[in-house]
Order: C-alpha cells, then structure tokens, then sequence
C-alpha cells in the first residue's frame, strides 16, 4: 500500500485532479472545540473547579469511552462523583453544557461548498459522542443541509481515530478508492493515519489555511 501525501506540505492550492473525495473532520474543521473556553463559560470564576473539570471530564478516564459510544454521561458522571467528589450535577453540567455552546467554524463549510461546487464527494469522519453529535446537527442543520454525501462518526461504530479500522470503514461504506481522498483534520495524529491507510492528507493547524487553499 502507497501511502498518501499531505496535500498541505506538498500543494499551495487543491490539485482538483487529483481527488473525487474530501473526508471533513468535525471538531475544529467545520464546529469549534475548545474545552478550556467551555469550562471558563460553563463555570465562571472558579478556577480550581474549571481546572479539576478539565482534568477529570475533558482530560479524564472517560471522554474516549463517549467518542467509542460505550458509556453514557449519566453513567460517566456517577463515576466521577464517586472518584473525584464533586456533586453528579457538576458532572452532568461539564459532559452536556459545551455541547450548546460550540460555534460553527465558516471557514469549514466554505471549504466545503467550494469542494461540492468542484464536483467532489464530501464525507465526514469524526469521533463525536453520540448526545453530542445529534445536537450538534440539529443546531447547524441550516450549515449540513444536503451537503455532505454521508460520512462514519466514531461513537457509531465503535471505532476511533487514527486507528486503520475507522478509516476503511469509511472507504468500504461509501466505495471511493482511498488515493482519490483527502482527508482534512486538526490533529496529526489522525491525519497521519489516514494517509498510512492510502488516503491523501490535509493539516489544518492555522486559521485560514482552508480559505487559502480550496480556491
């Protein structure tokens, strides 16, 4: 198996030829996540509590069993409060209220109507907790709409980034061949497994390399 290329190092511009399909992460591609700003909104003027959430919830023994889709948060938030001390609610106030406060990222769907108006297929591929990602499309349903032609969200299938199962899963639903992909994340990590399983990559580390590069 060839590897793939990182688009970003090797091209100033999308090279159209080259692809039909461009996978989209979610988080920091097209929806913001940033914990430490969440915390800072979700509990104003405690420091040690906005520092112990973020250890125990975000940073915590539990966020990837939520991204796998093999805990709930009720569930995550008794474990907590069992382990660390602060009351459920706590918990349940860190693991649900981002999810209402995340904005969109314009510069994403830019991106992606600029590759929809190229002919491209769009997929996403994203690990996402289950609560978290219905309500997150609900609340941009304006943004989706029809634009993407499907895509395998982690808490799903049980499968995560950047292991290989996740990816060909993604290429096996949807038959596109993975040397005519580009796969677009913030994190190396998943872009690097990407392209170990043949799929072209794009390192999105700087606001408004997206608009720079799908012109």
């Amino acid at each position: 198996m060839v590897e793939g290329t990182r688009f970003d190092l090797q091209y100033d511009t999308m090279p159209w030829d080259r692809v039909d399909a461009v996978i989209f992460d979610i988080g920091n591609i097209l929806i913001q996540y940033a914990p430490d700003n969440f915390i800072s909104i979700l509990f104003p003027g405690d420091e040690k509590k906005q520092r112990d959430m973020m250890a125990q919830v975000y940073n915590g023994p539990y966020w990837l069993c939520f991204d796998r889709g093999t805990m709930t948060y009720e569930e995550a938030a008794r474990r907590l409060h069992e382990e660390y001390g602060y009351a459920y609610e706590d918990y349940m106030h860190a693991l649900m209220g981002w999810i209402d406060i995340k904005p969109v990222m314009e510069e994403g769907f830019r991106a992606a109507r600029r590759c929809r108006a190229a002919g491209k297929k769009l997929y996403l591929l994203s690990n996402y907790p289950q609560v978290g990602y219905e309500r997150m499309r609900e609340k941009f349903a304006a943004y989706f709409g029809d634009l993407f032609d499907g895509g395998v969200i982690s808490c799903y299938v049980h499968q995560l980034k950047p292991d290989a199962e996740i990816y060909h899963t993604l290429m096996e639903r949807y038959g596109f061949a993975a040397d005519r992909a580009v796969f677009i994340d913030d994190t190396l990590k998943n872009v690097e497994g990407a392209m170990k399983v043949g799929i072209h990559g794009f390192h999105m580390h700087e606001k408004g390399m997206l608009d720079r590069f799908f012109i």
